[in-house]
């Protein structure tokens, strides 16, 4: 096992453990959640685990002291946590409000300020994990979406602060991708079998994406082979985003085959 020291927030599940199962090939990884019960299974695994409020200040300063005590330096960090709220906003309270933009982006802002003086000493690199819905519109989503947005905006802003130091940052817009997260969203709606249906219709793949569809796009960024890659945005939706849903009737026939 190398030197090579990666963090994996909300790496308990999903793509985040998918990430920290291809990053254990280079070296030590430490995996970051708040779910206990996932974090004893990623620790059953080998992992390093960590339980942590990506939110807080507080939490992020005693995973960075850590760290710095264990392993004396990071080489990648991968902003993976995150949650979602769909709910109308009108029906959406500031609670609701604060809790996504807290762990989608404010997590992204206090992680990696904690962690700046590790990344540059080992010019390291930094991924953020954001979403499709940082480039489309998704109904009953609003807070999710900004946040999403958010991401990708401040991978720029964080690349070019970054740069002079040496230190990379990108981010990953995956797409619909069956994690613990879609897979409750699916299951607390009333028709969530005919949703999901619809859903897979529309990629072009003809599936759902999976944790390991999105991993080796994350892992590649953290790699030698990306040294001139900073500041950059990657789309793994299955091409969902590539196309546009003109709907049954003008592609077979109906009131408008003819005009």
């Amino acid at each position: 096992m190398g030197t090579h020291v990666s963090v994996v927030t909300g790496g308990g599940s999903g793509i985040g453990l998918a990430v920290a199962r291809t990053l254990v090939a280079q070296g030590h990884v430490v995996v970051v959640d708040r779910d206990t019960s996932a974090l004893a299974d990623a620790k059953a695994e080998g992992f390093d685990a960590v339980h942590a409020d990506v939110g807080s200040t507080d939490d992020w300063r005693h995973l960075i002291t850590h760290i710095r005590t264990r392993y004396g330096r990071l080489d990648a960090l991968v902003h993976n946590a995150g949650t979602a709220h769909i709910a109308a906003l009108v029906e959406s309270s500031d609670q609701d409000f604060h809790r996504v933009l807290d762990t989608n982006v404010l997590s992204v802002l206090i992680g990696t300020r904690e962690a700046w003086n590790l990344l540059v000493d080992s010019r390291g690199c930094v991924v953020n994990v954001a979403s499709i819905s940082a480039l489309v519109g998704q109904d009953r989503a609003a807070a999710y979406v900004a946040s999403k947005g958010a991401v990708v905006a401040l991978t720029r802003a964080l690349a070019v602060e970054f740069a002079p130091h040496g230190v990379r940052v990108n981010s990953v817009c995956p797409g619909s991708t069956m994690t613990p997260l879609l897979e409750r969203h699916f299951a607390n709606l009333p028709e969530g079998e005919e949703a999901q249906r619809k859903l897979v219709q529309r990629h072009p793949i003809g599936r759902l994406l999976t944790p390991e569809d999105i991993a080796p796009t994350i892992v590649h960024l953290t790699q030698p082979s990306a040294a001139a890659v900073t500041g950059a945005n990657f789309v793994v939706d299955g091409g969902l985003t590539a196309t546009f849903d003109f709907g049954s009737t003008f592609a077979g026939g109906g009131q408008h085959a003819d005009a």
